[in-house]
């Protein structure tokens, strides 16, 4: 319905080709042409034409943000056969409903901000950092378009730091700026691309009927042994949460909705254990106002037990989807609000966070974990800048989902990365090292990419090709893992076209 000259699109010609491309499956026509009266502004913004026995009808503006087309087709079929039960004839229908908006690329990283915005990517190189596109480093000679690494205006690495950042698929760079360090495949960053993307136009889930929520009304388990479960009652009915940890932890659940003050974890004013364990069910969390997420340590997770869990090598959640279907983990920031993450109040220095997107949400766009919305202000509103893996392989930062920022400079993000490579190919709830920091895309207006000096990383060499295949043993290094396109987490969207007879 819309285009990038009309964004708003026109709907009395969407409502016709609906019913153009509707008959044309049966060889029939409509009966009203293109631009007529007919299609102006009908009651409802709903047409009907009924040609050879079937009836379409056709609506448009409808859904969430007015995006959507549905179309109903009824026929009146012949019962034949179930004449002998009494019917004569059958009403088949059939509804579809398609959306406006598709991406026709996948991302890695992406840092949409264009000319003239300055340096859209700042690499802080306290060490060495990798970024994949999905492959694995498999198309090192034969480049694809999955997950691409872009930056539309200045990408700044510069010289002298005693770092490099490493490529792992197609890169694209539309200013220079210090890109001495940067790689691709451990070799030279590729030339100057031209022209640049737009953002992508991933959807905001509709928040009007969240419930607010407020921290106080968390799950608390006092002193659970290792090996222990709880049930829930109440708005927990159903949930059951388990400690696989060594010893006793107190274990905190969150119910998802609009929060109404900043979520702490740990939360000292209500005396919370610094070795507690800290579980969000599945559901859309919605912070605005300076409502903030920080955790500053411990385990936090939406799995039942607040530890990484993975099914065939890739991070799942185990708890059930919410009320509304939501089957992940939505977190959205608006006005001032951010999020925050650190190992700064851990008494280990060790925690984890782990975090599982939804494959299902009612309105917007799967596949989002964080999502940054257009009217966000705040001046950082993602960051997991002070998750510190400086003096320790073993801290797990894990988002399997896209983060995404829709604030087109109303603040910026900051990605550290706190795991060390190569890549674990088959993580298990036993052995969760080895994954990138964000599975899926990381995306936005401006971004900081910050190799976070992880204990024991070093760099690799560029991978020989022979015939076009590449020679890929012992070339990747030991780098901090960043962000890795992750076709299991590549973001729809909104509501695709389905069927419904």
């Amino acid at each position: 319905m819309g285009t990038v000259a009309n964004p708003n699109g026109v709907p009395s010609d969407a409502l016709f080709y609906a019913l153009q491309d509707s008959l044309s499956v049966f060889n029939q026509a409509p009966a009203n042409a293109r631009g007529t009266s007919f299609y102006q502004s009908p009651p409802s913004n709903t047409v009907t034409d009924s040609q050879g026995g079937y009836t379409v009808t056709a609506t448009a503006p409808s859904g969430y943000n007015n995006k959507q087309i549905v179309v109903t087709v009824n026929y009146l079929a012949n019962a034949t056969f179930a004449e002998i039960l009494g019917f004569r004839n059958i009403a088949i229908v059939a509804t579809a409903t398609a959306e406006a908006g598709t991406n026709a690329k996948t991302y890695a990283i992406f840092a949409y901000g264009g000319f003239g915005t300055g340096n859209s990517i700042n690499a802080q190189m306290s060490g060495v950092g990798q970024v994949d596109n999905g492959q694995n480093g498999a198309d090192a000679c034969d480049l694809t378009s999955a997950g691409l690494t872009i930056s539309n205006a200045k990408f700044h690495i510069p010289t002298g730091s005693g770092g490099s950042m490493n490529i792992n698929g197609r890169l694209v760079i539309n200013q220079g700026s210090d890109n001495q360090n940067l790689q691709q495949f451990w070799a030279g960053a590729p030339d100057f691309g031209t022209g640049q993307d737009p953002k992508p136009d991933y959807l905001l889930p509709d928040v009007s009927t969240l419930p607010n929520v407020s921290p106080s009304s968390r799950w608390k388990v006092n002193n659970l042994g290792s090996g222990a479960s709880s049930t829930g009652t109440g708005a927990f009915a159903g949930i059951t949460v388990t400690n696989t940890m060594a010893g006793t932890h107190d274990l905190y659940v969150y119910l998802p909705g609009r929060y109404t003050s900043s979520v702490i974890i740990p939360w000292n004013g209500s005396g919370d254990a610094q070795d507690g364990i800290y579980i969000f069910l599945n559901g859309i969390y919605y912070f605005s106002g300076g409502v903030n997420l920080q955790i500053t340590g411990t385990h936090v997770s939406n799995t039942s037990t607040g530890q990484p869990h993975y099914v065939n090598g890739v991070g799942a959640t185990d708890l059930p989807a919410a009320s509304n279907g939501v089957d992940g983990v939505e977190f959205i920031f608006d006005g001032s609000s951010a999020f925050s993450a650190a190992t700064s109040a851990s008494t280990t220095g060790l925690g984890s966070v782990f975090f599982v997107s939804p494959s299902f949400v009612p309105t917007g766009s799967t596949h989002i974990a964080f999502y940054i919305a257009a009217t966000n202000t705040a001046g950082t509103a993602w960051t997991n800048q002070n998750f510190d893996a400086s003096g320790s392989a073993a801290p797990r930062f894990q988002v399997w989902g896209t983060m995404f920022d829709a604030s087109a400079g109303g603040g910026s993000v900051y990605l550290r990365a706190v795991q060390l490579g190569p890549q674990n190919l088959d993580p298990t709830d036993s052995d969760s090292s080895g994954q990138y920091v964000i599975n899926g895309e990381f995306i936005g207006f401006v971004m900081t990419l910050d190799m976070g000096n992880v204990q024991g990383n070093t760099a690799g060499s560029p991978p020989a090709c022979n015939g076009g295949v590449p020679d890929w043993t012992g070339h990747r290094g030991t780098p901090g893992l960043l962000a890795q396109f992750n076709v299991n987490f590549a973001p729809a969207p909104g509501v695709n076209s389905y069927l419904v007879k």
